[in-house]
């Protein structure tokens, strides 16, 4: 009987775990790159709130009623120019490559000086 639930936990969880957005893994990547770096909590506040608007900026660009946070707004003194842009071809998988393109670079610059750079870099690597 345990065998059996143990079978059926494992393929119907490995299903949930395919099933996660780009987002969610990127996400995911950051908690584990802040894992493995200095313990710098307003630093890795800035980290997360970046990304975040980085994720949800490009996610607002494909959708026509969305609005985005910074790009072609003014926060703050800080203002993004931005004209948008015609997307060609599938919309959902371009939108997982800008996703993982920004947040991926953000990535690379932010913990390039981390104590766990190459098992960050690998990581992020494999997901890119």
């Amino acid at each position: 009987m345990r065998k059996l639930l143990f079978i059926i936990l494992l393929v119907f969880g490995s299903g949930v775990l395919s099933a996660q957005s780009i987002a969610r893994q990127w996400n995911e990547e950051i908690l584990n790159a802040i894992r493995n770096d200095f313990a710098r909590p307003t630093v890795h506040a800035r980290n997360l709130f970046h990304s975040s608007i980085a994720m949800y900026d490009i996610w607002a660009t494909f959708d026509p009623n969305a609005k985005p946070f910074l790009l072609g707004n003014t926060v703050g003194d800080f203002t993004s120019n931005f004209e948008g842009f015609e997307a060609s071809g599938d919309i959902s998988e371009a939108r997982k490559e800008a996703i993982s393109y920004a947040v991926y670079r953000l990535m690379k610059h932010r913990f390039a000086n981390s104590p766990g750079v190459e098992d960050i870099f690998q990581s992020i690597d494999a997901l890119m």
